[in-house]
């Protein structure tokens, strides 16, 4: 499990998560089959303002914000 402070909306939230890398594509194996890409995946697990869990009354398009700048920490 990983930790980050995000400002979100000027607000500060302590955010738990875990982050798991893609996998890439593979054309083909020996075998003649093969293997779509896996996307990167963030798992949030808790967000919280000043130790308060505020997960429940979080939108759709703040959890979203919150997966996406996730996902730009981990960006090359």
């Amino acid at each position: 499990m990983s930790k980050v402070e995000l400002k979100i909306e000027d607000v500060w939230l302590e955010i738990d998560y875990d982050y798991t890398e893609g996998e890439p594509e593979v054309t083909y194996y020996p075998d003649g089959s093969g293997c779509p890409a896996s996307p990167d995946r963030v798992d949030v697990n808790e967000v919280k303002v000043k130790g308060v869990d505020v997960i429940p009354i979080i939108s759709d398009f703040i959890f979203e914000d919150i997966e996406n700048q996730i996902h730009k920490l981990y960006e090359d």
